[in-house]
């Protein structure tokens, strides 16, 4: 069977190892499509993992998710090589299934903080001009499926939220709350909220996850010049 998987160049990739031989994260890894190469194999920029890069052994069988023309999109591959130039590392992938369209995505979190206004309402429908004043917090992580925010004040899991996030550009969001935790070590805030984004632009989406992309590409470029 012929394997026809195209992928623009520049996008963004999270790859899923098996968790039974990398039990070290439990998350995708960020990465981001180069070019195809010989014999429809694929090579991409070695993935990142806590600001350093993440080296994968050859042979090594992974899904890769990207995104196509506002669809989600996963195939396997296995790992057949890597090399470097200048300071970027890449590695060669041999795609071994056909694509396959996904409905969910289990998006990578980025740990960081940055500034949300954020506003809690009951109702989905409840009008905008009844949803109450923002208030301004921080986040304590970020991805393409939701934010992790901080709170002085409890929020009721299952709520919605109408927030703007700042990362250098203001990101629009209605979400829902799906996890509420007391934080242990109390300071300024008390709680923290896991929030599902239910309302958000794929424009939007994907500023955040170039994001995400950016900073820990950023992140290891400061390794590199403090090692």
């Amino acid at each position: 069977m012929a394997i026809n998987i195209q992928i623009d160049i520049g996008s963004k990739l999270e790859l899923v190892l098996d968790k039974n031989y990398y039990k070290q994260t439990d998350q995708p890894l960020v990465s981001q499509f180069e070019e195809l190469v010989d014999d429809g194999e694929m090579e991409i920029l070695t993935p990142i993992f806590e600001g350093r890069l993440f080296f994968i052994t050859r042979n090594t069988k992974l899904d890769v998710i990207y995104e196509r023309g506002g669809q989600l999109y996963k195939f396997e591959a296995i790992v057949v090589g890597h090399r470097t130039s200048g300071n970027l590392s890449y590695m060669r992938i041999r795609p071994v299934s056909d694509k396959q369209r996904l409905q969910r995505r289990n998006f990578f979190r980025f740990k960081c903080i940055e500034k949300v206004e954020y506003r809690i309402y009951q109702n989905e429908n409840t009008p905008a001009e009844e949803r109450g004043d923002y208030k301004e917090s921080i986040t304590r992580d970020i991805s393409g499926g939701g934010i992790c925010l901080l709170a002085k004040e409890k929020p009721n899991r299952g709520w919605f939220v109408e927030g703007n996030l700042y990362i250098g550009q203001k990101i629009h969001f209605i979400g829902r709350i799906v996890r509420v935790a007391d934080i242990r070590n109390k300071g300024e805030y008390s709680y923290e909220a896991g929030i599902e984004f239910v309302n958000i632009s794929e424009r939007d989406r994907e500023k955040v996850i170039s994001y995400i992309f950016d900073s820990q590409r950023k992140l290891l470029k400061k390794g590199w010049y403090t090692e």
